[in-house]
This record gives structure tokens, C-alpha cells and sequence, in this order.
């Protein structure tokens, strides 16, 4: 595929290029930090200190592994590497300060950077867009299609965060760890419901809306087709 056509976002070549085994494995293990390492911790110790640099540096990773395995250009991806690559620094900075001393209020590391967030909601439309244009579906197709799921969930999560951050009231409407954004994230893409946290904003529940229907539809339609087309092959040689 040229990349003239498509005002060079897009290349088909890298090392990484289709590797979405190792897209999957990376962002499930950022669904798992981002769901047990609570960045807004008032009482927060050294060793949670360092939870903030295992979330930048989990989630950053993956993000960044996603979009070159996506056949993003490498213009966009210095633009991405910047972007992650400050926000990391600013972590690491955040950790050295708070060992001496109380870090000033600008020094925000509970809550991604506009940038970070970006790329986090751009990271599952370039995903899909690589795997979508697989002539033929392989297990890193799947793999593809289930890392895809799981940056829905993840890129929701941060933008729970930043509603919260800049509404006029709490997204649960009383204080939650950061924890609890990424569950809520889980429980709403999975359409299980529990009950137990409830966004009270209108555009709090417009996102948790749009997120259940994103990630049902995504389920019935291109989860399901890819997994029935996979198995179709060993079907035909078993009969």
C-alpha cells in the first residue's frame, strides 16, 4: 500500500509491523496496573511513589508498540514518542521530587497529559485500521482485535479522568481512586453493570454510553467475524 494516498500516515514495513501478540500482552498489563495502581494516593509511601512510573512506563510502552505495529509513519510516531516521552520524564521527575520534598500542585502526574490521552483514543482506530486491511485472518489479526477491546477500555478510562479532572463535579460525584476509573472502564465496556459506581454528570453518562455500545458492537461485529474466520481454515482440514 502507498503511502501517497494516505498523506503518509500509513507505511507497510518496520520491525514491529503486525506484531500484536506482543500488542496484546503489553495492553493487558497496562488494563492491570492502571487497575491496581491508584496514582491518587494522599498518603502515598515510596514504594506506591514508584507505582506512578510503573503506570507511565506500562501504558506508555504499549501505546507506542501499538501504533508501530499499526504501520504508522515514522513522522507521527516521533510525534507520539515526544509526547509519551515527556510525559515519562515528568514521571520520573515526580518521583525524585517526592522523596525530598512535597511536589507543587502544577506537578499533576495523576492525571494523563492531553497529549497522552490522544494518542491513547487514537491508539484503537489505528489498530483496527491494520488489522481491518489483513487479506487473511491470522492469530495476530485476533490478537489484534482483542488488543483493540482492551485500548477502548483504556482510552475511556483516561478520558473518565479527565472529566473528572476539569468538571465541575467528581465523575462518581464523590472521591474515587484512580483504581476505580479503570473498573469502571472494564465494567462498562463489558456491559455488566454492577451498579456500585455510576457516573452523575450528563457527559459522564453520554461517554459511559458510548462506550457500552462501542465495545458491544465491536464484540458482535469484528471479534466475532475474525474469530469465525480463523477457524474456518482447520475446519476445512478437518473435513
Amino acid at each position: 500500500m502507498s503511502d501517497r494516498g494516505h498523506w503518509r500516515l500509513f507505511r507497510d514495513e518496520g520491525r514491529y509491523l503486525d506484531r500484536f501478540g506482543l500488542v496484546l500482552v503489553l495492553s493487558a498489563m497496562s488494563v492491570s496496573v492502571l487497575s491496581l495502581v491508584d496514582l491518587d494516593d494522599p498518603t502515598a509511601d515510596s514504594a506506591s511513589e514508584f507505582g506512578w512510573l510503573i503506570v507511565s512506563f506500562t501504558v506508555g510502552f504499549s501505546l507506542l508498540v501499538a501504533l508501530r505495529a499499526s504501520g504508522v509513519t515514522r513522522r507521527w510516531l516521533r510525534i507520539a514518542d515526544v509526547g509519551i516521552g515527556l510525559t515519562l520524564v515528568l514521571a520520573v521527575v515526580f518521583v525524585l521530587v517526592a522523596q525530598f520534598t512535597e511536589p507543587s500542585g502544577w506537578l499533576d502526574l495523576g492525571r494523563p497529559s492531553i497529549l497522552w490521552v490522544v494518542i491513547a483514543v487514537l491508539s484503537p482506530v489505528v489498530v483496527l485500521r491494520r488489522i481491518l486491511s489483513h487479506d487473511d485472518i491470522t492469530a495476530q489479526t485476533v490478537a489484534g482485535a482483542l488488543s483493540v477491546y482492551l485500548f477502548i477500555a483504556i482510552a475511556f478510562n483516561y478520558m473518565f479522568l479527565e472529566v473528572h479532572r476539569f468538571g465541575s463535579v467528581p465523575f462518581f460525584g464523590v472521591a474515587e481512586s484512580t483504581t476505580s476509573y479503570m473498573y469502571f472502564s472494564l465494567v462498562t465496556i463489558t456491559t455488566v453493570g454492577f451498579g456500585d459506581l455510576a457516573a452523575v454528570s450528563d457527559f459522564g453518562r453520554f461517554l459511559s454510553a458510548a462506550e457500552a455500545i462501542i465495545g458491544q458492537i465491536f464484540l458482535v461485529t469484528i471479534v466475532a467475524r475474525m474469530v469465525t474466520a480463523f477457524s474456518r481454515p482447520a475446519q476445512r482440514a478437518d473435513s
